[in-house]
């Protein structure tokens, strides 16, 4: 009879291996890492400017008050009102002075009011102003055709170029 248990104890031992193998086998597929996921990069953010200094803030904003007042100069202009543009360009020329593009755009309006009101002299000096600040200074090509301000600066530059 020993024989029929040796049988029943491995046939026993058998089925334990096999329920504890399969337990293992579920423990592995628990611990099991999942599959790694796509990593997304995010491009890095240039750094931030560094903050205004109080005197480039200060710089702004009197760039800001030139331009302002050059632009209140052109629409009087615009307007027809050449003796206000005259006037407001006397009182706007040390607004103005700093900033060299913006003083010659006021110069050049005061020459073409000076023109268009008769003061031929007084056009030619605002334009000699303005090639002794920059001898680049030129009108545009819609600009240098006008017959009373054309032949004038025409003649400035001229002169200007010879010296």
């Amino acid at each position: 009879m020993k024989k029929p248990r040796i049988y029943v104890s491995v046939t026993i031992a058998f089925a334990l291996a096999s329920l504890l193998s399969s337990c293992a086998e579920d423990q592995v597929k628990k611990t099991e890492v999942p599959p790694a996921q796509p990593v997304v990069v995010e491009p890095a953010k240039p750094p931030a400017p560094p903050p205004e200094t109080p005197e480039q803030i200060a710089e702004k904003a009197a760039r800001a008050a030139a331009q302002t007042d050059l632009d209140s100069l052109i629409a009087l202009y615009n307007n027809g009102d050449y003796h206000g543009e005259i006037k407001h360009f006397g009182s706007s020329t040390e607004v103005l002075k700093p900033y060299k593009d913006l003083e010659l755009q006021g110069l050049k309006y005061t020459a073409f009011s000076y023109c268009l009101i008769g003061r031929t002299s007084l056009c030619r000096q605002q334009f000699e102003k303005a090639v002794k600040l920059d001898p680049s200074f030129d009108l545009l090509p819609g600009e240098k055709g006008h017959p009373l301000w054309g032949p004038v600066f025409e003649r400035v530059k001229k002169k200007e170029g010879s010296n």
